[in-house]
């Protein structure tokens, strides 16, 4: 069983607009990123995209993080990503997102501006 709250590397950092929104929006000042159940994802039926607004794809939970979380997203609980750090490679441009994943309240949730949209925008494969 996932016990929150949990920091975690997300996954799926190459696809999309991934590494310009981490290089744009991965930073202590952008604090929180929404997560939201891509049932409907063809390589993984588990799947759990983060954005930033719902809007600017940020990367995946991962696969063995997204098998437990999901069911429970699926049952009404939610869930936000806080910022953690930017992962920088020494030789690579590429860069990755580090996330602590909590439990939101309903009361916060309600509302909550990083929830907005939650389109399916950005994570194209």
């Amino acid at each position: 069983m996932v016990q929150l709250p949990l920091t975690v590397r997300l996954s799926g950092v190459s696809f999309g607009t991934a590494q310009s929104n981490i290089k744009t929006f991965g930073s202590p000042d952008i604090r929180w990123f929404a997560l939201f159940r891509e049932a409907g994802n063809q390589h993984d039926p588990n799947a759990i995209r983060v954005a930033l607004f719902g809007e600017l794809f940020m990367g995946y939970v991962p696969k063995e993080i997204a098998r437990e979380l999901a069911p429970m997203m699926d049952s009404g609980m939610e869930f936000d990503a806080e910022f953690v750090c930017v992962n920088r490679h020494p030789r690579h441009d590429i860069v990755g997102l580090t996330v602590k994943i909590v439990e939101m309240s309903p009361s916060v949730t309600e509302g909550n501006k990083f929830r907005k949209g939650g389109a399916e925008n950005g994570a194209q494969k």
